[in-house]
């Protein structure tokens, strides 16, 4: 008998098609989704808009030296990873 990986599927959430939120509570995922579609940039690329991403978290939540933003490429697409360390 093989041993099951336990999984959770509240840990990841998709905050815009191409930003998951990682370890985030449901009021810190519905606030960051809503800042990110409100400041998002069409101009810059997913990658160029990292420090705007983190100046959002820095302006909007009580510790934002918590939160990592994680890029990566997948699909030939941007994405990134924002993860909320305990």
């Amino acid at each position: 008998m093989q041993n099951q990986v336990k999984k959770s599927n509240n840990f990841t959430t998709e905050l815009l098609p191409d930003v998951t939120g990682i370890n985030l509570s449901k009021q810190e995922q519905d606030k960051l989704a809503v800042y990110l579609r409100f400041e998002s940039n069409g101009n810059l690329s997913l990658f160029e808009s990292i420090d705007d991403i983190y100046n959002i978290i820095a302006a909007n939540f009580k510790s934002p030296g918590k939160f990592l933003i994680i890029p990566f490429i997948k699909g030939n697409k941007e994405h990134i990873n924002i993860q909320k360390v305990q």
